[in-house]
């Protein structure tokens, strides 16, 4: 009875390391395609998965995936990029910016506004407004 459960324990262990096995760990650094400057923060996602890993301050990263994924490369005002794996082990990745999906903004006060809007949203205000406030700075006279 001992010798037939250490078999089946035996079988599971077996079977557990050998689909372990087909895991291999990516590393490298992500780069902005013009400069060559590293780029922190991109995110980095196995496809049709939930393992995901983000750049570090200089660019780098590491993730552990399947020797036949598909990783998901993606950045704010960079074009996203699908790069299979295909069993390396050191992949860097150069991003191009994506310019047409990025807007004019200009920043407003407390606020911002698109571009577009800035010119119906500007308002004059004339020194006899504020004259009886007492105001020490400039700063206080545009709030």
């Amino acid at each position: 009875m001992n010798k037939f459960i250490f078999l089946i324990f035996s079988l599971l262990f077996f079977q557990v390391n050998s689909i372990a096995q087909n895991k291999s760990t990516v590393t490298g650094k992500v780069t902005e395609s013009k400069t060559g400057m590293s780029i922190p923060g991109v995110n980095l996602l196995e496809l049709g998965t939930t393992n995901g890993v983000m750049t570090d301050f200089d660019g780098e990263y590491e993730i552990e995936v399947p020797e036949n994924a598909t990783l998901v490369i993606s950045f704010m005002g960079y074009k996203t990029q699908n790069i299979d794996v295909n069993g390396r082990s050191q992949i860097d990745i150069a991003m191009e910016p994506e310019t047409s999906a990025l807007e004019e903004v200009v920043v407003v006060g407390y606020g911002e506004q698109k571009k577009v809007n800035l010119t119906g949203a500007i308002s004059t205000v004339k020194f006899d407004d504020i004259e009886d406030r007492p105001i020490t700075n400039a700063t206080q006279a545009l709030a």
